[in-house]
């Protein structure tokens, strides 16, 4: 049997040695823990340029050097994302950071060039550039600059977005300030709405009043010829296709003028579109061009009560866009 001096000695062996492996094993711990992750590797994405030129900075910052540009429809390699701003990298292996917004996913695009589609199925309005103005992707001064319009060129119009004008743009769709752009009334019905400036309110009131169609000799002028080939819009015709009717004014409610415009001497064409019901009735009315003092207002009121014999293809009768100038004119 041993002594105690020999149990003491193995019993204080023991506790060093598992001392020994504690220290061990927590040292390890240490070592891992404090060892950096590794991240699995991410799919690069990439984004193509939405707007004309883009500049890659040093910083994520507008007021921060570039090192670089891309054009428009660009792709670039994204390896960094900070929500407004991602780190990107182009074909030449530049790297820097851009506006998110400047840039585009192809699902986003996808979209984009799917809602280009759907308004370029409406039907087109001849406009004049009236002063130099800049292209945006979309209906505002947020949205990228993708172009530049001169004064005087020529340029389809197909529909309003609030203060924006959506346009014809090498074969995608613009948005130009509706300042900028006048819209022509030819190839549109004429209506005439005629008071002096000392025109009472009950002048004005007598003015709303329904009237009858125009005989022959007071009607307005065909339109023009369209230029475009109608195109079936979810049921909506943008014009009516070769052999068929247009539809015919039956019933018509004369615009009023507002007295504030009146007073202050506002006078000009207002246009106005809607779409022409099987049923002969007009909807969807919405003002093209505009005056203040609410004679925009005035002109899509009336022409909303307006009825029609509705045109016709293939003798069956169709929903089709229907777009008519108010010309507003103080004696």
């Amino acid at each position: 049997m041993p002594d105690a001096q020999t149990r003491h000695t193995r019993g204080l062996t023991v506790v060093i040695i598992l001392g020994v492996i504690f220290f061990a094993l927590l040292a390890l711990l240490i070592l891992h823990s404090g060892k950096p992750k590794e991240v699995a590797p991410q799919s690069s994405e990439t984004l193509s340029v939405l707007s004309i030129r883009l500049r890659l900075r040093t910083q994520p910052t507008a007021n921060a050097p570039f090192v670089a540009t891309a054009a428009n429809g660009e792709k670039l390699i994204v390896l960094e994302d900070r929500g407004a701003w991602v780190r990107v990298q182009d074909d030449d292996g530049m790297t820097g950071w851009a506006e998110r917004n400047s840039l585009e996913r192809t699902s986003e695009r996808e979209r984009r060039l799917a809602r280009y589609e759907a308004i370029r199925k409406l039907p087109a309005l001849s406009a004049l550039v009236s002063a130099r103005t800049p292209l945006y992707a979309g209906p505002g001064i947020f949205y990228p600059i993708i172009g530049e319009l001169t004064a005087e060129t020529q340029v389809k119009v197909y529909t309003r977005d609030h203060d924006f004008y959506a346009i014809d743009h090498d074969n995608q769709i613009a948005y130009a300030d509706v300042d900028a752009i006048d819209v022509s009334s030819a190839g549109t019905r004429q209506v005439e709405v005629h008071t002096d400036t000392t025109a009472t309110d009950t002048a004005s009131s007598s003015a709303t009043a329904t009237s009858p169609v125009p005989t022959e000799s007071q009607a307005p002028a065909e339109p023009a010829p369209q230029v475009h080939v109608a195109t079936d819009n979810g049921g909506v015709y943008s014009a009516v296709p070769p052999g068929g009717t247009q539809p015919e004014e039956t019933d018509r409610v004369l615009p009023r003028y507002p007295m504030i415009a009146r007073r202050a001497g506002i006078q000009g064409p207002v246009v106005v579109r809607g779409i022409v019901r099987r049923d002969g009735t007009i909807d969807n009315v919405e003002v093209i061009k505009d005056l203040p003092y609410g004679l925009g207002e005035a002109a899509s009121e009336a022409v909303s009560q307006w009825h029609f014999r509705p045109a016709t293809y293939r003798g069956e009768p169709i929903d089709v866009y229907y777009t008519v100038t108010v010309n507003f004119r103080l004696q």
